[in-house]
């Protein structure tokens, strides 16, 4: 106790344990001599006139007071808290954070006088602070910067974390002198939108060289077309230094940031933009001699993650959906039996499909595969006039689809799956049930659902469900234009059947917000798809299957399709649409064959053609058994 002088003089190692809480008086430590303490008490309300080595090993939070001066360095060990003041921090010597955490908890900015401040393996410096001197962090250190000076330059090998996790940005780092990176990261938050986002920042009045990783975190931020870019490192000397993001391109809302330097008056800082700076995932770029640079005139990045949704909500309102051709075959040949009384029947189908389409402006590439079952029976069937024929029946299905889009514009890619089911009704007239000709009409309802998922590289999975109803009504005629035999002794009867069909797809997505907070919302559902074309075909039989009540039926079809919504996603309000898709043309060619009585078989492969490279190639068969 008391107010006397204590020296560690002549290269003296002095370790204080004891409770000197009444000692009010001074330390001083010379040059070569050290002194330890491991908490509060041990230096008591005293003074330290520090020339020569202070080791403060700590593992509980100290908030420091004492008047700590002088020339010599400081060494930090333990795990636990050590917080500086303006009185605290007024040493020159170097300071060694080598376990635990120096802090700096006032609002204003401490000043540290500390000519040298090495942040090593596990130690942390955070707060609002401005040091004299240079600063290293080294692999596994890291400096939490709130409005944080360094007086000299910065090397880092470790990590400057400009945000606070969750945190609002604006926090600032100035370094008065150079910027090294030594593979070093640098962590920012960004509001991402506009280029008035407000963003964490780093301001280097020096130069800078040398590779720094950069990790960006949207807080909030809706996504926004760019111009210049958000600006998160200013350079004021050479600007030598590669900044990369770790991810490679970071996403808000429908748009896609990448880090790229300024152009013109602004060619030495660093923005985040969601412009594309000309460079194809096909390229090989050289970021370290040749980094990106902004170009404000060139044309916005849509995430791939908006081919997917786009590919899932066309997906679930057209995989089920079919022709009365597609569903039986030849009505004629399936109810053969039917003339010997009534009979009874079951179908299946099996689709198989590859659709290639594109989104954003070009940018968005996505290819699709697909598999549909679908399997159904009469209910019921009756004449109501002893020539035409009714048909009603229950039908029920699986199906799913896995698609893949890639960007012409970023190096990573998303992937789409639905799979689900559908249960509905059938009913159809055929106005003569004797011959092949006259008209038809066919109509059919079904609830449809799914689950979706979308996913990309590196980034959460995004679940959602998709239900709905799905209806049509078709109709057409068949005409006989011919009837002549072939060489082989075949008799052929030629038939023309134009065909008409209007489909309502009301399938819809749930609207919801993705774990990143973008908002999902698909459009296209109530669309009204319309088709118009011509069926042609041969029905033939052969001299050597009489009696055998085999017959052969190949055919060809041409069809226009119209769509009347385009299939669209709104991610946080930016409306992002499939291309090329609206208005089609089809070509389809198959087979229908009665193998007897009881069975019949048909299928078909079919390709539709749009603008902007749509393409939709598909195979079916199908199968019917009568009894």
């Amino acid at each position: 106790s008391g107010k006397g002088i204590v020296s560690a003089t002549a290269r003296t190692d002095v370790e204080l344990d004891g409770d000197n809480s009444r000692f009010v008086g001074q330390f001083n430590i010379d040059t070569g001599s050290a002194l330890s303490v491991n908490e509060q008490k041990n230096l008591g309300d005293a003074s330290v006139i520090n020339n020569g080595l202070l080791t403060i090993s700590t593992e509980r939070s100290w908030a420091m007071t004492h008047s700590i001066s002088g020339s010599g360095d400081v060494t930090k060990l333990g795990t636990g808290i050590l917080t500086l003041n303006n009185d605290s921090a007024a040493y020159q010597g170097t300071t060694d954070i080598v376990g635990g955490e120096i802090a700096f908890g006032s609002d204003s900015a401490i000043n540290m006088a500390s000519q040298h401040i090495n942040i090593h393996n596990s130690g942390v410096m955070s707060g609002n602070v401005t040091t004299a001197g240079d600063m290293n962090v080294m692999p596994g250190g890291a400096l939490r910067v709130a409005k944080t000076t360094i007086g000299g330059n910065l090397e880092n090998g470790g990590t400057v974390q400009m945000n606070s996790e969750g945190g609002k940005p604006g926090n600032v780092l100035t370094v008065n002198g150079n910027y090294t990176g030594n593979n070093g990261l640098m962590t920012f938050n960004a509001t991402l939108g506009g280029d008035n986002s407000p963003t964490d920042k780093m301001n280097v009045k020096g130069d800078t060289q040398g590779n720094t990783r950069v990790r960006v975190d949207n807080i909030g931020g809706v996504g926004a077309q760019t111009v210049n870019g958000i600006e998160l490192i200013e350079v004021g000397g050479n600007s030598a230094g590669n900044f990369a993001l770790t991810t490679g391109t970071v996403e808000a809302g429908a748009y896609v940031y990448t880090l790229a330097k300024g152009k013109g008056n602004d060619e030495k800082n660093w923005y985040l933009t969601s412009k594309w700076d000309g460079v194809t995932p096909a390229d090989t770029p050289d970021p370290i001699n040749n980094p990106p640079v902004v170009d404000p005139e060139g044309p916005s990045v849509y995430r791939p993650e908006a081919g997917s949704y786009i590919s899932n909500i066309a997906a679930a309102n057209s995989l089920f959906s079919h022709r009365l051709h597609d569903r039986l075959g030849e009505p004629q040949y399936t109810d053969s039996l039917h003339s010997q009384g009534s009979a009874s029947s079951m179908w299946m189908r099996h689709v198989g499909g590859h659709e290639r389409s594109r989104a954003g402006d070009g940018q968005l590439n996505t290819q699709a595969n697909r598999y549909v079952l679908q399997l159904g029976g009469d209910l019921a069937q009756w004449s109501s006039n002893a020539q035409d024929r009714w048909h009603l029946g229950v039908m029920a299905g699986y199906a799913n689809q896995h698609s893949n889009t890639q960007s012409n514009r970023v190096g990573y890619k998303s992937d789409g799956r639905i799979s689900g089911y559908s249960v509905g009704l059938y009913a159809t007239w055929y106005q003569n049930d004797a011959n092949k000709t006259g008209a038809y009409v066919d109509s059919w309802a079904l609830y449809n659902w799914f689950d979706n998922s979308v996913s990309s590289d590196n980034r959460s999975a995004d679940d959602y469900d998709s239900r709905g109803v799905t209806a049509s009504v078709e109709g057409g005629y068949t005409f006989e234009a011919g009837t002549f035999s072939g060489s082989e002794g075949t008799l052929n009867t030629w038939y023309v059947q134009p065909q008409a069909q209007i489909t309502w797809m009301g399938v819809k997505d749930s609207d919801h917000t993705r774990k990143d907070g973008t908002r999902i919302e698909t459009e296209g559902d109530g669309n009204v798809q319309t088709r118009l074309g011509v069926k042609t075909y041969l029905n033939s039989h052969h001299q050597r299957d009489d009696g055998k009540q085999r017959e052969f039926q190949p055919y060809i079809e041409a069809n226009w399709i119209n769509n009347s919504k385009v299939y669209a996603v709104k991610m946080n309000g930016q409306t992002v649409g499939r291309e090329g898709a609206r208005n089609l043309g089809e070509v389809r060619t198959g087979v229908e064959a009665k193998v007897n009585n009881n069975l019949s078989l048909w299928g078909n492969v079919g390709v539709q053609l749009g603008d902007k490279g749509y393409s939709d190639t598909q195979g079916m068969l199908g199968v019917k058994y009568s009894w």
